[in-house]
């Protein structure tokens, strides 16, 4: 059995996940920039000085917010991530975009690509590789990115595109989703795909088509552990995605008591009455998957996002 464990970190609309086998690390997402101290207190608590890889799954910043800190203060070998082209129509936080938001994604962007130049970390555009769904490995564990290309550019530039030099989109429909399949044990890390229900076809349901070519490419017909599309927010989690999944365990990167105005739980528990909701308001996870059985511990911890009065 291979020797393989994720940590979900406790943020709140933030996501922050930490890969573990045989001492070797890698991270999907980094969190929002003021969890740092909490990352950096994981970090060290498991004695981390270098990192294999960073994924970014998109160009929002409650998941790029720490990546320059990270590649600044440990080793980080390789970043993956797509490039940012400031098309976006709204905010990470659901508001109408403008100059001034654009200028200050494209400073974080080059801040980013700065940081890995001057510390010899590797970068890799996701988008210029030409594959929408590319491998790469922990301890020779597959980490299968999916959506790889750059939607948000191709629909832009796309003079048959109805969206042809519109920005409309926001960068959630640029998610990449990673699938790792372990010891038999399927995972299925969401980012914030989107559940759109457009008629739209290329931006219609990403989710779902997402689920589907991962079970005909895998055999497989259920998802064991899913972390949330898009922090469990309205519109996400569907009772038709949810069914699809029939999720034995969902964490949730945000709080229960936010989740309480949507449908997310009991889409879930439509998908698999018996599924175990993990929130990472108060606690982390740990997770491992190295035995015949998925076995998980719940640590609790300090909300930094409710303390500093986050809404």
């Amino acid at each position: 059995m291979l020797d393989f464990k994720i940590h979900f970190l406790n943020t709140i609309w933030s996501d922050a996940i930490l890969l573990e086998s045989n001492n070797s690390f890698g991270f999907i997402d980094t969190g929002s920039t003021f969890y740092y101290p909490m990352i950096q207190k994981n970090l060290n608590e498991l004695n981390i000085c270098k990192i294999e890889f960073i994924i970014l799954t998109h160009f929002h910043s409650d998941h790029y917010g720490n990546i320059k800190n990270i590649i600044n203060d440990y080793n980080v070998n390789t970043l993956y991530i797509k490039h940012y082209h400031g098309l976006d129509g709204s905010t990470s936080s659901g508001y109408s975009s403008n100059e001034e938001y654009i200028k200050n994604e494209f400073q974080k962007y080059y801040e980013i690509i700065d940081a890995c130049n001057k510390n010899n970390t590797n970068i890799i555009y996701l988008d210029d590789l030409n594959n929408n769904i590319n491998t790469i490995t922990l301890n020779n564990i597959p980490i299968e990115i999916y959506d790889c290309n750059n939607r948000l550019l191709d629909l832009y530039s796309n003079i048959n595109s109805p969206l042809y030099k519109k920005k409309v989109l926001n960068e959630n429909y640029n998610s990449c989703g990673i699938f790792i399949k372990v010891n038999n044990h399927s995972i299925f890390l969401g980012g914030d795909v989107s559940c759109s229900n457009s008629e739209m076809e290329e931006i219609k349901n990403l989710s779902i088509k997402m689920i589907n070519e991962i079970y005909e490419r895998h055999d497989i017909d259920q998802i064991d552990v899913y972390k949330s599309c898009h922090h469990g927010g309205g519109g996400t989690n569907t009772k038709e995605l949810c069914e699809l999944l029939k999720a034995r365990y969902a964490i949730i990167t945000n709080t229960a008591r936010w989740l309480d105005n949507y449908n997310t739980f009991d889409n879930l528990k439509q998908g698999n009455k018996n599924v175990i909701i993990l929130p990472t308001d108060y606690q982390k996870y740990i997770f491992d998957f190295s035995k015949e059985n998925i076995i998980y511990n719940t640590i609790k911890d300090t909300s930094l996002f409710i303390l500093l009065n986050k809404n």
